[in-house]
């Protein structure tokens, strides 16, 4: 890590700061939303009433990923290690260093997506991953923020989650949510009362609560006929 932090010149530590966003919640949870609402509306616009608005792909994912993050919560608060001394910093860090949450939130996230999204080949799809997971990892030590048994330890966690999660859920979203839901309560406990845990156990709940409801067959000839109605309006 000081190796790297300390050779890197100013411009390209800047170009770091950028690239760590592509682990960062600000840019997983919007694009999680994007996800749904788009699958979301190619159901609408099929206009197949028995399908689900959601399909079970997109809502497994989501689950996945809202539960990878909640392990993010659980293994911190587990491990409690100290970050590198403060005058590596080039940004503000959280408290502790141990997984690094931008790295393995990019495990998950970027991992989820090329296992189960099914868009073009998925060897692509895992070297696009592969090298995104890289380069957050590059950027957290660049940034000083990170060991690198910090990073090199959260994509290992990351992968690991996932191939537990898609063997113990196997594709079924309700599994994939109950998971989540269980990894979040865990964090919660590990980690006391704090914003974090209780971000995790109430987006999971609410996540798992809202999608159960937008998929209850009442709500969804509610949602298809309201569709339907638009339709004819507009025409």
């Amino acid at each position: 890590m000081e190796a790297i932090r300390t050779t890197l010149p100013q411009w390209l530590l800047e170009a770091f700061v950028a690239a760590t966003l592509l682990g960062d919640l600000l840019l997983v949870a919007p694009a999680l939303a994007l996800f749904y609402l788009v699958d979301v509306g190619s159901s609408i616009r099929r206009g197949r009433r028995e399908d689900p608005l959601c399909s079970d792909r997109t809502a497994f994912l989501i689950a996945t990923v809202f539960g990878g993050l909640a392990l993010v919560v659980l293994l911190e608060s587990v491990f409690a290690l100290p970050r590198p001394p403060a005058e590596f910093h080039v940004i503000e860090p959280s408290e502790f260093g141990f997984p690094s949450g931008h790295t393995m939130a990019a495990t998950v996230f970027w991992g989820a997506l090329a296992l189960w999204l099914p868009y073009g080949r998925r060897s692509v799809r895992l070297g696009v991953a592969g090298t995104v997971v890289v380069l957050v990892a590059t950027s957290r030590l660049a940034l000083g923020v990170h060991y690198l048994v910090d990073v090199v330890a959260s994509v290992a966690f990351g992968a690991v989650y996932l191939a537990a999660v898609g063997w113990l859920a196997r594709d079924r979203p309700l599994r994939a949510f109950f998971v989540a839901l269980g990894i979040a309560l865990a964090a919660a406990v590990a980690a006391g009362v704090n914003g974090r845990a209780l971000l995790a156990v109430v987006g999971t709940a609410v996540g798992l609560v809202g999608w159960w409801l937008v998929e209850h067959p009442a709500i969804r000839r509610r949602v298809y006929g309201a569709a339907d109605r638009l339709r004819s309006d507009s025409t």
